[in-house]
């Protein structure tokens, strides 16, 4: 959300205390409490929702280079957005939106998030899912 940006002012859309707002205003509606040990999978917060904040930005528009890990669970391998390759794989210029809820959809609170970009289709869940520590992945490429 940090790199997202503001058109008319070529800065960032969101300041850090953005996101605090947002968490506090919305963390009860995607975080729900649940009775027993182990949480309900249910998908809880609005995809449109997530596209009001973010607008039609791509990851193109970021104010910086930006990669962003996930895991595709229909295909079962990582899918990594970046700003720096996206130029050469259009299909990854995808909504931010998108890519914000594939990649924070951690399979034991929300199911996989599916969308389609230049034909092709994500199944996206949190990118730890390949690596504990995404990072590395990155690296490796």
């Amino acid at each position: 959300m940090l790199t997202a940006p503001d058109k008319k002012y070529k800065r960032p859309l969101f300041a850090a205390e953005d996101l605090t707002k947002f968490y506090k205003e919305h963390g009860p509606k995607i975080f729900p409490q649940t009775r027993g040990s182990w949480p309900e999978v249910r998908w809880q917060i609005s995809p449109l929702l997530v596209r009001e904040k973010f607008g039609d930005s791509r990851l193109a528009n970021t104010l910086t280079n930006v990669v962003i890990p996930t895991f595709d669970i229909k295909n079962l391998h990582p899918t990594i957005f970046s700003s720096l390759t996206m130029k050469f794989k259009p299909e990854k210029n995808a909504l931010l939106s998108d890519i914000a809820i594939g990649t924070s959809a951690a399979p034991t609170f929300f199911p996989p998030y599916t969308f389609k970009n230049y034909d092709t289709e994500f199944n996206l869940v949190d990118g730890g899912v390949a690596a504990n520590n995404p990072v590395k992945k990155v690296g490796n490429k």
